[in-house]
């Protein structure tokens, strides 16, 4: 079944590609006794309210990020996930990006990754066109994509040290922030939002140095410093990257009833939320 904010599309929809049901409103959908999971794909501000609708039916679901567009959303999110106990995943695509996966393997089988270093730079003065309410909470609604990739390549950090400086907006929007995680590994994250520059991501390994700029495109460097580029799988060609093998996991989640890494539920994904209000001071 389907239906949206507006149910404009969702004729066209249900003919291209066979969907059985049109619903009026997603509160008619979750009535539904026949439905076994849903998958949310609604607009950032109102994730948290369809979320807080559909996690008491106790019905598995897959929820685009943000679960929540601040802290407090996302401990509500998070403590009715502990009372209904949903199978449950969020999506993060940058997880799946088959580059990074083949990176990470380039470098493990050269001795392995010594650490790394991730910029989340945002462009602010360009989002002229959002909402009040979603350009106060952007880190939360779009720079969890980058700060989460903290977690992704390092796993839960021993240490941290994090320091920022406001802008003329008065937000935490210049920031640096050192990491020592668990692992022995050491990154670090930055992020000037009154500066030029895009994402990106550099790996350091024994010799061997791996970026990626943007993050949909990587290459290596070897220690002659000859470059060679890395090449995405034919599922990250054909349709945005991450989103194929994203889908399969959750396809597996609701076979196994169990989520395997890189995937994220939102236990995990309140730890990068924790985070990056830590990182944002807010």
């Amino acid at each position: 079944g389907i239906t949206s904010k507006t149910n404009k599309r969702c004729s066209f929809l249900k003919r291209k590609y066979g969907i059985k049901n049109i619903y009026k409103s997603y509160k008619q959908m979750i009535k539904d006794s026949k439905i076994d999971a849903f998958f949310v794909v609604v607009s950032a501000k109102n994730n948290f309210e369809v979320l807080s609708n559909i996690i008491p039916t106790k019905k598995s679901f897959f929820t685009e990020k943000p679960v929540g567009i601040n802290l407090n959303q996302n401990k509500k999110i998070l403590q009715l996930i502990k009372k209904h106990k949903n199978l449950n995943m969020v999506g993060l695509n940058r997880r799946f990006y088959s580059i990074f996966h083949k990176g990470l393997d380039i470098i493990n089988n050269n001795g392995g990754l010594l650490g790394f270093e991730i910029h989340g730079h945002e462009r602010f003065w360009q989002k002229k066109h959002l909402n009040k309410e979603i350009k106060r909470n952007w880190h939360h609604v779009n720079s969890i994509h980058t700060i989460d990739l903290l977690a992704f390549f390092g796993g839960k950090y021993l240490k941290k040290n994090i320091l920022s400086k406001k802008n003329k907006s008065k937000k935490n929007n210049n920031i640096i922030s050192n990491f020592l995680f668990k692992n022995g590994l050491i990154g670090s994250y930055s992020s000037f939002w009154d500066s030029p520059g895009g994402w990106n991501i550099k790996l350091y390994g024994n010799k061997i140095t791996i970026v990626f700029e943007p993050l949909e495109k990587g290459f290596v460097i070897n220690k002659n410093f000859k470059i060679k580029k890395i090449q995405p799988s034919k599922y990250d060609i054909n349709f945005k990257p991450g989103y194929y093998n994203q889908i399969i996991e959750f396809k597996n989640l609701l076979l196994r009833s169990k989520l395997e890494w890189p995937a994220v539920d939102i236990k995990n994904y309140f730890y990068s939320a924790k985070l990056t209000s830590d990182i944002s001071n807010e």
